[in-house]
Parts: structure tokens; sequence; C-alpha cells
């Protein structure tokens, strides 16, 4: 579904536009469903602080929210992952969201730092936060949870 509605756009811009895309299309997808991640992420950061609720307690609904819909769409569109058996299923989701609770941490610990102890704007704080943690899960997702099989490691049954 992404790919086409990209290919479409693609399709009306000029040639070099789309060579760029294509020569970096796993960053370009990332940063699309990044955006979208980082969507949820606000949204659902916005919504329980909008009736009150306290930042750690939003800042851990905004996590929950982002990391599983991060999973399935980078698993999908982003890193055209297809191992689909039981044990690579439950290996990546564990691996993907171990990671992100290292995000995770790091955002908690700055929300709650800026917000609570500096007394900075919950919101602004969140999309600066968004950035790091944007670059860190994408450098994680690629090179350790939904790394590509060499075809010699394949063909040995070596994972």
């Amino acid at each position: 579904m992404l790919d086409k509605i990209i290919a479409k756009i693609l399709s009306i811009c000029p040639k070099f536009i789309r060579d760029i895309y294509y020569k970096h299309e796993s960053v370009m997808l990332y940063l699309i469903v990044g955006a979208m991640t980082t969507a949820v992420s606000v949204i659902a950061q916005y919504i329980p602080a909008f009736f009150g609720l306290p930042t750690e307690i939003n800042t851990t609904i905004s996590w929950i929210c982002a990391a599983t819909f991060a999973f399935f769409t980078n698993k999908a569109w982003v890193f055209k992952n297809d191992e689909n058996s039981k044990a690579a299923w439950i290996k990546q989701a564990a691996s993907f969201y171990g990671a992100r609770l290292l995000t995770f941490a790091v955002e908690f610990v700055f929300m709650v730092f800026t917000v609570r102890v500096l007394k900075q704007n919950e919101y602004i704080m969140k999309l600066i936060a968004q950035v790091f943690v944007l670059v860190t899960n994408y450098l994680f997702s690629k090179f350790f949870i939904f790394k590509k099989k060499s075809p010699e490691k394949e063909q040995n049954g070596d994972v």
C-alpha cells in the first residue's frame, strides 16, 4: 500500500528526485514511517496530557503505541523483512522491543528531567526527544534487528 502511494508520488517528480529516493530507499522509507510513528507517539502523548495525566504516564502510553506501530511498519515496509517463522518473529519482536526500551528509558529520563525539573514545555520537549529516538531506533533496526541474512549464511543454515 505505502509502496503504491510512494510510486504514484515519485511518478510526478523529476528524475533526480526519483534517483535519490531509490538510492537511499531504506532511509527514505524509514523517514516516512518514522514521521508516521512520531505522529502516533505525539498524539498518544498529548491525548492523556489533555486529560491531566502526569508526564510519566503519558510518555509510557506514547511509547507503547509508537513501538507497536513501528514494529509492524518497519518489518513490512522499511526493511521488507518477510521472515515469518514463529522463532524469527519472536526474536525480531524481542530485539525490537528491547532496543525500543533502551531508547524509551533515555526519552523517559529526558522528559521527566526537562519537564519536571527544568519546567520546560512538555510538547516541545517531546518533539526534541523524538529526533534522538528516530535516529537511534533506525540504527538499531537496520544493523541489528531486521538485518538481512547473507546468502552464504542462509545456505549454511547460520543465522
